[in-house]
């Protein structure tokens, strides 16, 4: 029988002081473990599983996460005389210290890019696996329940009172997407599902000030 772990030992969050990390944090590969681990303990065999990967491919990005205090090991056991650990997020979540996100400072700028970057690579290498095995699946003979999925860019000049007060209600749903209630069964009808968010002040540089540094280097 499983030893059964509840969700109140995990810390509410985990906060990155240090650029190490940061670093460590920010790969596309690892932050899809982190996103695998984060509804329930699992051993690497379970994650590659579902990657689709070999275990011995995770190994390496397991240590490094464990190492830097993002998962944690919360049971071992003993299968045919081998030793195997379930591991699990530290934290229900994850916050960044804004002092590694200086845009003033170029180590900031870098930490920000890297961050941007390996979200979105690893938000592309989900949706693109999430199509395959939903074409495999459907192959073996799978239910085709319909699955939207929402692909949108829009940009809207706005009083920044308007975009206050859009930003509060857009924090609400990811409030209420987040505090759903998890389904613990198996069945046709349940599945998960990628909620991704960005939302953000759009700046151009404009023609007068580029006048204005013409006219000063002259």
């Amino acid at each position: 029988m499983e030893k059964e772990i509840s969700k109140d030992s995990l810390d509410p969050v985990f906060c990155v002081k240090d650029l190490d990390t940061l670093r460590v944090l920010t790969d596309p590969l690892r932050l899809q473990i982190l996103g695998i681990l984060s509804p329930e303990p699992q051993t690497v065999n379970q994650v590659a599983g579902k990657l689709g990967l070999s275990s011995s491919r995770l190994y390496y990005h397991f240590n490094m996460l464990e190492e830097h205090g993002l998962i944690r090991v919360v049971e071992t056991r003993t299968i045919n005389n081998i030793i195997e650990k379930v591991f699990w997020v530290s934290a229900e979540d994850i916050d960044i210290d804004m002092g590694l996100l200086s845009f003033s400072a170029e180590s900031g700028q870098e930490n920000i890019i890297r961050i941007l970057q390996s979200s979105l690579d690893a938000l592309r290498e989900d949706f693109i696996r999430s199509l395959q095995v939903r074409k495999f699946h459907l192959a073996k003979g799978s239910e085709s329940n319909p699955h939207d999925a929402v692909m949108l860019s829009i940009k809207k000049r706005l009083r920044y009172e308007t975009y206050q007060e859009f930003l509060e209600r857009i924090k609400a749903v990811i409030d209420e997407f987040s505090n759903l209630k998890e389904e613990t069964g198996k069945g046709q009808d349940i599945n998960e599902f990628g909620f991704s968010c960005y939302i953000y002040p759009s700046y151009y540089y404009e023609q007068d000030n580029e006048h204005d540094t013409r006219k000063q280097a002259q």
